[in-house]
């Protein structure tokens, strides 16, 4: 599987039909999609965009001094969910936020996913949130990598 760098155009439908399914809101747009620094990584079979997610320089709240990278809108096909393709993806991203220097790698995760995350060395931190525009559940979760 190979990672590559994509648009935020080509990610859309993607978010779309896997993170917007039946939620509130019906726009897989996210307000820092192309904020300076921010990278798109995305997965093809094929043609066919299985998996993406963006990653963008945000610091981490608990410790906003040190340099970080948030993992936002992380999808991967229905058909293709534990197959590793997500496993992937995340370790590119890792990688990226380990060759720009940061020390944590943070997101918003639902709490349907903090296993996934859990098995792949990061933590939970704090109470349980709702997301608006998906009206569900999410923790926070982090990774330090330095």
């Amino acid at each position: 599987m190979q990672v590559s760098i994509i648009s935020t155009e080509a990610l859309l439908p993607l978010r779309m039909a896997v993170l917007r399914n039946g939620t509130p809101s019906q726009d897989p747009r996210y307000a820092d999609d192309d904020a300076p620094g921010s990278a798109n990584l995305g997965i093809f079979e094929g043609a066919e965009l299985v998996a993406c997610s963006t990653w963008l320089p945000q610091p981490w709240p608990l410790d906003p001094e040190k340099p970080a990278m948030q993992l936002r809108g992380m999808a991967v096909a229905q058909r293709l969910q534990g197959s590793g393709v997500g496993a992937t993806l995340l370790a590119a991203g890792i990688e990226r936020a380990k060759e720009l220097g940061c020390t944590y790698v943070w997101a918003r995760a639902r709490d349907n996913a903090l296993y996934f995350y859990e098995r792949r060395g990061f933590e939970t931190v704090g109470e349980q949130f709702i997301d608006e525009a998906s009206g569900l559940g999410h923790h926070l979760v982090v990774q330090t990598l330095a």
